[in-house]
């Protein structure tokens, strides 16, 4: 049984409400709808009625519910006790959508390698879809993220900003826009832009593609950035991206150009608010060190 679905139902319940849990899930309307309908159709039974723009459970979604709450709460125990048997010990999981390592995340992992002697630090890279819910569900305790997320997207995680980076924008080497010393916001207008998944948070996605109602390129959408920025140079379209994933993720093919007066990208690091407090007393002192602040 498909999880996200699960989890849509279950969103839907506590809301009454398709809008507002897919903002809470930071997708749009209809692909809640579209998770509900096919999970029903595994199921083979209707779970909401839908009369009227009124929405309300069945018998059936009445009979389904508890059992949908312990399947979320059963595969969040499943992946915490998988991690803990092959990773035994204490270990500190820290994911990141980059490409790859560039020196900022690389120095904060030495530090909290230092800060928690005893303790495994790892990094690793995560698809646009997982970045939040690694945390979210407890298979990561720690995370790069590039706000702005919807609020429930964020509910339960504590955030520190860590760096703010400038945009540039990535285009194919020989596209028309490549050659310029910088480009403006209103230059995106018309540019279609690199699909992404249509299940990732709709505040996160507006916040990177700079443009409202941006045009999307044809083709899949992509799953992290390193496909991300192949699809650029396959020509699929553009992408704004932070100045900090242009240092490290050397694509050929791709040209990356600043973006004069577009807002800058802010790093955070992120975790939850009931982090083991050895792990929030070392994640809050690498912030302050990569803010360029005292550790203590």
């Amino acid at each position: 049984m498909d999880l996200d679905r699960v989890r849509a139902f279950v969103a839907a319940t506590e809301w009454m409400n398709f809008t507002a849990a897919a903002e809470e899930l930071g997708l749009a309307q209809p692909s809640l709808s579209a998770r509900i309908r096919a999970l029903e159709t595994d199921l083979g039974v209707e779970l909401f009625s839908r009369r009227r723009r009124q929405v309300a459970l069945t018998a059936a979604g009445r009979a389904f519910l508890p059992h949908a709450r312990a399947l979320l709460d059963l595969a969040a125990e499943a992946r915490r006790d998988a991690r803990r048997a092959a990773h035994p010990g204490r270990r500190l999981l820290l994911t990141t959508l980059a490409a790859s390592v560039d020196e900022l995340k690389a120095e904060t992992v030495l530090g909290l390698r230092r800060d928690l002697p005893g303790w495994q630090v790892t990094l690793t890279g995560v698809p646009f879809r997982e970045h939040v819910w690694r945390l979210r569900d407890g298979t990561a305790e720690a995370g790069y993220l590039w706000p702005p997320y919807a609020p429930d997207t964020v509910r339960d995680l504590h955030l520190e900003p860590v760096g703010v980076f400038r945009r540039l924008l990535a285009v194919p080497a020989r596209h028309h826009l490549a050659g310029r010393p910088e480009v403006t916001v209103a230059d995106l207008a018309g540019e279609p832009q690199v699909p992404l998944p249509d299940d990732v948070d709709a505040a996160f996605v507006a916040g990177w593609r700079l443009t409202p109602d941006a045009p999307v390129g044809a083709g899949e959408p992509v799953t992290d950035v390193a496909g991300l920025l192949r699809a650029v140079a396959g020509g699929v379209g553009c992408c704004p991206v932070p100045s900090l994933l242009a240092r490290t993720a050397a694509t050929p093919g791709v040209a990356y150009v600043p973006v004069r007066g577009a807002p800058p990208a802010t790093l955070a690091l992120a975790w939850r608010v009931d982090a083991h407090p050895e792990i929030d007393h070392a994640l809050r002192a690498a912030a302050r060190r990569a803010r360029g602040g005292p550790a203590d």
